[in-house]
């Protein structure tokens, strides 16, 4: 009987012991997580790759076939911008200008022609212009007795960018019409700068400006004098790119890219090589990637899950650019191409990304805000699904974030 009862009581006490151990031991943050993110990508039917690791320690949280090679979409519009930072610099300023040949404009008239030029301002529109005849105006100058000259050299002139290039690739009416001297988002997808000089032209004859020749292409010359100008900052730029999604900025960024990188005029391949000189020298693998426009709209861009964690790292320990481009960003529940997203959910607010769709690709890549206030950085593709609908697989992606942020280290 008193073995019995010894026995019974050192039972008793064990199973207090041990429920006492359970009851003081902390979860494990990171095994939540995981299991949560893994019961997700189980029910992803399609080819899935994710990654996610934190900015500040840099250790991997999560991983699944990091290793493939995914079309990005226009996720790629976050290499565009990195890409921008680092050749152009946070100072850069997207200009469109005024010029003449005439060297005397004290008397209010341009023995010669008048030049506008572009130098790849995606975001130039009818108000820049309207600013920009007023600085002339200022000037006191009555005619021009030459030929109003549209200047859209600092690009080559394949205006429709890869359209047509891949015979199974996104087809010509979803590309931008890009070239040097925007106008209006080019909205008319027809001669944008001849459409700003014929602006320009009315704007001047409205205001009592005599013009004697006509409205011609050509190419500014060498050594020109200034009349007036009209810039953007980049970081304005950037977020006119991102947030939107918008195509047309991006591959008129990438020529710009191209052109500071090597020489105008300013091409896509050039972009590109930026873009291979720039990635491989921040430690990414050439093998990795394939990036031959700026917008994600061809889908012969390909990259890795390392592509973007590496980049989103080296862009978040360069204080300098790191602000710049992460405001650039839409942000859940707030702005962009994420205003209605991830809306009552402890991601809304906490997460800054970039989305991405074309048929058949989903992604999203990024920072999200964890509970504890760390910043983590995000990479989601998937790829290979039917069509474009994307609504499920952008649901997936938003109970994805959901976990980035709610995951603690300090349960």
């Amino acid at each position: 009987m008193l073995k019995k009862r010894l026995k019974y009581t050192v039972l008793v006490l064990l199973l207090v012991f041990t429920a006492s151990a359970s009851f003081g031991k902390k979860p494990d943050g990171i095994k939540e997580m995981k299991l949560r993110l893994d019961s997700l990508v189980k029910s992803v039917s399609c080819d899935v790759s994710l990654q996610v690791v934190s900015a500040s320690k840099y250790d991997l949280l999560y991983e699944y076939r990091p290793e493939v090679q995914m079309i990005p979409a226009s996720i790629t519009k976050v290499i565009t911008a990195a890409v921008a930072l680092h050749y152009l610099g946070t100072g850069y300023e997207f200009r469109t200008v005024l010029y003449t040949d005439d060297k005397n404009l004290d008397d209010g008239v341009i023995n010669g022609n008048l030049y506008i030029k572009g130098y790849g301002d995606p975001d130039f529109d009818s108000n820049d212009m309207i600013e920009i005849i007023k600085k002339f105006l200022n000037k006191g100058i009555k005619e021009i007795t030459g030929n109003i000259i549209y200047d859209e050299s600092y690009f080559d002139n394949q205006y429709f960018c890869l359209a047509n290039y891949y015979s199974s690739d996104t087809k010509l009416q979803y590309w931008p019409y890009v070239n040097a001297l925007s106008f209006n988002k080019n909205s008319s997808r027809g001669n944008a700068a001849l459409d700003a000089a014929t602006f320009l032209q009315e704007q001047l004859e409205a205001n009592s400006v005599k013009i004697d020749g006509i409205i011609i292409s050509g190419v500014t010359p060498d050594s020109p004098k200034e009349i007036s100008r009209v810039t953007h900052p980049i970081a304005e730029v950037l977020a006119n790119m991102n947030k939107p999604s918008d195509n047309h900025s991006a591959n008129t960024i990438f020529k710009v890219v191209g052109a500071e990188y090597s020489r105008p005029p300013g091409t896509l391949q050039k972009g590109s090589y930026a873009v291979i000189e720039y990635l491989t020298s921040i430690g990414i693998a050439r093998s990795e990637f394939e990036i031959l426009e700026g917008s994600g709209l061809t889908r012969f861009n390909y990259v890795t899950s390392n592509v973007y964690v590496q980049l989103l790292k080296y862009l978040y320990d360069r204080v300098n650019l790191f602000d710049t481009f992460y405001y650039s960003l839409p942000v859940a529940g707030v702005d962009g191409t994420l205003k209605k997203r991830m809306l009552q959910t402890e991601a809304e607010k906490n997460v800054h990304a970039k989305t991405g769709s074309i048929n058949g690709v989903s992604t999203l890549t990024g920072y999200a805000i964890s509970r504890d206030n760390e910043l983590i950085i995000f990479y989601i593709a998937m790829n290979g699904f039917k069509g474009g609908n994307w609504e499920p697989y952008r649901k997936l992606q938003d109970a994805m974030c959901e976990a980035f942020c709610s995951f603690s280290r300090n349960q």
